[in-house]
């Protein structure tokens, strides 16, 4: 049973999430550059929040594996680092190949929400914040991914974009509306 004090701490972690992932979801529209190749501001930006996006979602899955009191959400913390690795490596991979320069770290908003996060650690809190977290950062990460697919201007970016949706999407019903399904 969720303590005031908990349910606020949960809000507050699902608000910081919406709030740095629904930043990402609305990037400047792509340059108007003529050259199919060419690498468009949406395009920098879609390879800037995905690579941040993963970064913190391994970070905050990897806490899950000893902070978390459910198999449930170990048991998907342990999906999420293992995907978001590999959609890491093609991200990090593309952007070296069109000499975008990536961020070293997540964002400050980022690591706030996983320190707020690892305050719950070991209590049933920490499942709950964790869940709810996750989810609208998923369906935010989504949009994004709807949006680079749709406008994005290089096809290198695109396909990357491409190739993770049905991962990210897989990763949103394993924890729809914040309800953890292994």
């Amino acid at each position: 049973m969720y303590t005031t004090r908990s349910r606020a701490r949960s809000a507050a972690v699902c608000a910081a999430t919406l709030c740095v992932m629904g930043a990402m979801s609305f990037p400047a529209l792509a340059s108007s550059s003529s050259s199919p190749s060419a690498v468009s501001t949406l395009d920098r930006q879609f390879l800037t929040a995905a690579h941040q996006g993963n970064l913190w979602e391994i970070t905050t899955s990897q806490q899950a594996q000893s902070a978390a009191t459910t198999a449930c959400v170990k048991r998907v913390g342990a999906d999420f680092i293992r995907d978001h690795r590999v959609l890491d490596a093609g991200v990090v991979k593309t952007a070296a190949r069109l000499g975008v320069a990536l961020p070293s770290g997540q964002t400050g908003a980022q690591l706030r929400q996983t320190t707020a996060l690892k305050s719950l650690a070991g209590t049933p809190a920490y499942d709950a914040a964790w869940l709810k977290a996750q989810y609208p950062a998923h369906v935010q990460t989504l949009a994004l991914i709807d949006k680079q697919i749709a406008s994005g201007t290089n096809p290198l970016v695109k396909s990357l974009a491409k190739s993770a949706r049905p991962v990210v999407a897989r990763h949103t019903q394993m924890i729809n509306h914040g309800v953890c399904h292994a």
